[in-house]
C-alpha cells in the first residue's frame, strides 16, 4: 500500500454542497448489507477497496461502483472521498482507519472498532488532531426490538433499570463446518471480539459501562488448527447504574437471542430472534389476577408484533415493501443515524467512548478467564 495522501491533497477541489462521495474497503459479504443502505442515501458511492482485486471487481460490478482499488493510498489519492467504510478483519481496523483519517476522511468502522483498548485510543488521538469523525456499527443498538425496550424504559414504564440479562445462542455456522480459518479462531479469546459487541453494547446502553465481572468458560475442545475453543461464557457483570449478566454460547443447535431487563415497576424482554417485545408490569389487583391481566396482555402483544413481523416480511419477500428482517433494519438505521448526525454537523450516534468502552470488556473478559487474544498483521496493513 502506497503512502496515503495529505489531508489538504485530499480535500483539494471538493465544492461545498455536492453529495458526499464514500468508499468501500473491504469487499467480503459484510458490504452487500452497507452498500445497500447507502443506496437509499444521498451519497455517491464512488469507489471499493479489496487486496484482492477480483473480489473488489465483483463488488464493482454487483453495485455499479465506478472505481476498483487494490492500493488504499491510490483510492484515497484519486477518489476524492469523504467517508470510508472499513469492512475490513478486526485486526485491521486501527490502521486502516488511521490512514484514512490522515488522509482527510471520515470513517465509519464494522464492530469491533478495534481488538483492543490501546488501539482505540489511538483512534481517538488521531480523530481528534484531523478534525475528522468515527463512526461505529453497533447495528446490535438499532435492533427493532431493543429500539422498543429502550423506548419503553425512557418512558419510565418499568421505572430504574436495576439488572440487564443478555443471551446470544448461535450455531455459528463455520465452526460447525469446520471451516477454522477464521480470525475468530486464530486464538481462544477473539470469539469474545467477534461475537460480544453486539450484547455488551446493549448492556452499556441501557446499565452503563462495565465496573468489574467474574467470568467462567466451559465447553472446551480443539479445532483442526489445533487451537483450543470454548463454546460457552457466563459473565456477570456490575455496572454504572445496574448489574448485568451475559451468556455467550457458541456451536448449538438452536439459535435464540434475547435480552431482559428488570426494573423497579417490572420487566422488558426483547426477543431479538422474533422481533418482539413483552412487558410485565404491576396491576392494582392481587397476585393471582395480576398474573392473569399481565399473561393475557402479553400474549397479544406477542400475536400482534408477530403478525407484523409475518406481513412486513411477506410484503419483502413480494417486492412490495423494503425488507423488513431485523437484522437487516438493524444495519441500515445505524449506517442512516451515522450519516443524518454527519450531516448535521453533530458527533456520530456510536461514539469512540461507547465503542471503546465495549472493547475494555472485550479485551479483559478473554483475560479473566485466562485465555488471551492475540493478531496476526495482514494484507490489509
Amino acid at each position: 500500500m502506497t503512502e496515503a495522501v495529505t489531508t489538504a491533497q485530499t480535500h483539494a477541489s471538493r465544492p461545498a454542497g455536492r453529495k458526499p462521495r464514500v468508499g468501500i474497503l473491504g469487499a467480503g459479504f459484510i458490504a452487500d448489507f452497507h452498500i445497500r443502505p447507502l443506496k437509499m442515501l444521498p451519497v455517491e458511492l464512488a469507489a471499493v477497496f479489496d487486496p484482492k482485486p477480483e473480489r473488489a471487481t465483483s463488488l464493482q460490478k454487483k453495485w455499479g461502483i465506478p472505481a476498483v482499488y487494490s492500493d488504499l493510498g491510490r483510492m484515497l489519492g484519486e477518489a476524492r472521498l469523504d467517508v470510508v467504510h472499513i469492512l475490513a478483519p478486526p485486526p485491521y481496523h486501527k490502521d486502516t482507519a488511521v490512514t484514512c483519517l490522515r488522509a482527510g476522511v471520515d470513517v465509519f468502522l464494522e464492530k469491533p472498532v478495534a481488538v483492543n483498548v490501546a488501539e482505540c485510543e489511538e483512534l481517538q488521538a488521531v480523530a481528534a488532531q484531523y478534525g475528522r469523525r468515527v463512526g461505529v456499527n453497533h447495528n446490535a443498538l438499532f435492533h427493532p426490538a431493543f429500539r422498543r425496550v429502550v423506548r419503553e424504559i425512557q418512558s419510565r414504564r418499568i421505572g430504574g433499570v436495576q439488572h440487564v440479562t443478555a443471551c446470544v445462542n448461535v450455531p455459528l455456522r463455520q465452526l460447525q463446518a469446520g471451516q477454522h480459518g477464521h480470525w475468530m479462531f486464530q486464538k481462544p479469546g477473539n470469539i469474545v471480539l467477534e461475537q460480544a459487541p453486539h450484547p455488551f453494547s446493549q448492556i452499556f446502553m441501557l446499565a452503563g459501562s462495565m465496573l468489574k465481572s467474574s467470568v467462567l468458560v466451559s465447553g472446551r475442545t480443539e479445532l483442526n488448527s489445533g487451537v483450543p475453543f470454548y463454546d460457552t461464557w457466563q459473565i456477570s457483570m456490575l455496572c454504572q447504574r445496574a448489574t448485568a449478566q451475559c451468556v455467550l454460547s457458541f456451536g448449538k443447535d438452536y439459535l435464540d437471542s434475547w435480552v431482559h431487563v428488570i426494573g423497579q415497576d417490572g420487566t422488558l424482554t426483547a426477543d431479538l430472534r422474533r422481533n418482539v417485545v413483552r412487558f410485565a408490569g404491576k396491576t392494582r389487583f392481587m397476585e393471582p389476577v395480576d398474573n392473569f391481566l399481565v399473561s393475557r396482555e402479553a400474549s397479544r402483544a406477542w400475536g400482534r408484533q408477530g403478525f407484523v413481523n409475518f406481513r412486513d416480511y411477506a410484503l419483502g419477500f413480494l417486492g412490495m415493501a423494503p425488507p423488513a428482517d431485523p437484522f437487516v433494519v438493524g444495519m441500515q438505521d445505524s449506517i442512516h443515524a451515522f450519516y443524518r448526525a454527519r450531516q448535521r454537523g453533530n458527533g456520530p450516534p456510536v461514539t469512540l467512548a461507547s465503542a471503546t468502552d465495549v472493547i475494555r470488556a472485550c479485551e479483559w473478559i478473554p483475560r479473566q478467564a485466562g485465555v488471551a487474544a492475540e493478531y496476526e498483521v495482514s494484507q490489509y496493513a
